[in-house]
């Protein structure tokens, strides 16, 4: 095949490819009227591709090399944008199931680094002792600069009992610290429970996935068993739950709201625009409730927490959210590749956009840091040691002992729902 053929060849196949894809709730008639434009673009690309396979100095994977582009062309976007190939497409479908190896973390680019939403759980992770802003700057001794995310997820899975070593920067660090951690079988319990003295009821979702709807019903059943429906209130706590599935998001407000809208979803095109609202049938009695958030509190977990707020039904307990306010829709590609492609933002039912921004809590509640250092003196000579944690030392949620007051004491922070 000529040179030119072969050029035709990729420009007509690129093309059609493209219209495909964005011919999804556009229209395939807009695209048509843009067609002879987007045919000139490409064409600057298949030049591009074609100077690449010729004169590189070694041959090169003319795969690769597309699916190199798209990713450029993808992080050119935002943060959340981003092309998975057919094995990162998979990986990310295990995501959602609730089970997979790894370290549990949740990761994602912050300002173009490697940055940790939130440690889930009694995972690896979380028993490390990592935690919510850190940055990951290497994995194994290799930088992560200009590393892409799920380069950056297919580093840090693998096999249960395997090890792997990162090393972390976190605010105040004066340089980063190594974290060797053994990976394991990561089984997310999304939703747990617990009965505190006074009928006070604590509910934790750690993430929001298939079941996660169903699962808070069955904990609210289990509930009512135990109390006979006398609950004297609710701690919803969402801090470090780094978000999930917008349906299970909609369903698990929807428990608690009998009417309003939940969250409206606004995209390019306003005849997509899509408003998910609460229903009365299947909603709880009326009881105060706190929501507990910080700033591993992302998408779904926001969306939540901004209902709940904005419709006079529950007091913000903690620190700012993280302010992830977009969504994004998975596009199956014909290889079996995938686009991770931000389609839409949502709006809590103020219309209040918090991406980028977040929720500032009703009552602010910031847990101090803990020492990592102390000064000692050995051999006559003053020595800066890392501090060492006693089990004596009791660890005190602070932010959960206010949600507790909070609820107990109703009837003075009842105003802040009026605000």
């Amino acid at each position: 095949m000529t040179k030119n053929a072969w050029k035709l060849k990729f420009v007509i196949l690129f093309t059609l490819i493209f219209l495909v894809g964005v011919s999804v709730g556009k229209g395939l008639d807009k695209v048509l009227a843009s067609s002879d434009s987007i045919y000139k673009e490409l064409e600057l690309f298949t030049d591009a591709l074609n100077l690449v396979r010729e004169n590189y100095v070694e041959e090169v994977n003319t795969q690769e090399v597309i699916y190199g582009a798209i990713r450029g062309m993808l992080k050119t976007l935002d943060d959340h944008s981003a092309f998975l190939t057919p094995d990162e497409f998979k990986e990310f479908q295990v995501e959602t199931r609730g089970s997979f190896g790894g370290l549990g973390i949740v990761i994602s680019i912050v300002d173009e680094r490697l940055t940790i939403i939130s440690p889930i759980e009694d995972t690896p992770g979380w028993e490390a002792g990592l935690k919510e802003g850190d940055k990951i700057v290497e994995i194994d001794g290799e930088s992560t600069e200009g590393i892409t995310l799920y380069e950056a997820v297919s580093k840090l899975r693998g096999k249960k009992g395997t090890k792997v070593t990162i090393a972390v920067m976190r605010e105040g660090w004066k340089k980063p610290k190594n974290f060797t951690i053994v990976r394991d079988i990561i089984k997310i319990e999304s939703v747990k429970h617990e009965i505190y003295d006074d009928n006070v009821v604590y509910i934790r979702i750690t993430e929001f996935q298939e079941r996660t709807a169903s699962d808070l019903r069955d904990a609210l059943d289990d509930i009512v068993d135990k109390t006979g429906g006398d609950m004297k209130g609710i701690i919803l706590d969402l801090r470090n739950d780094p978000g999930g599935l917008l349906s299970k998001a909609v369903e698990v407000s929807d428990v608690f709201l009998d009417e309003g809208v939940i969250v409206s979803v606004k995209g390019r095109d306003s005849a997509s625009d899509v408003v998910f609202s609460a229903h009365l049938e299947g909603t709880i009695p009326d009881l105060p409730i706190v929501v507990l958030v910080n700033g591993g509190s992302a998408s779904a977990s926001e969306i939540v927490a901004g209902a709940l707020r904005d419709l006079k039904k529950a007091i913000l307990v903690g620190t700012k959210t993280f302010g992830k306010g977009s969504v994004q829709t998975i596009i199956p590609m014909g290889d079996g590749s995938g686009l991770k492609l931000t389609t839409a933002k949502y709006f809590t039912p103020n219309g209040t956009s918090i991406h980028d921004v977040g929720i500032i809590p009703d009552i602010v509640v910031e847990i101090p840091e803990p020492e990592e250092e102390e000064v000692v003196v050995e051999d006559g000579e003053v020595v800066v040691k890392e501090k060492e944690v006693t089990e004596e030392e009791e660890i005190v949620d602070i932010q959960l002992e206010k949600a507790k007051e909070v609820i107990l004491n109703w009837s003075e922070y009842e105003y802040l729902l009026k605000k």
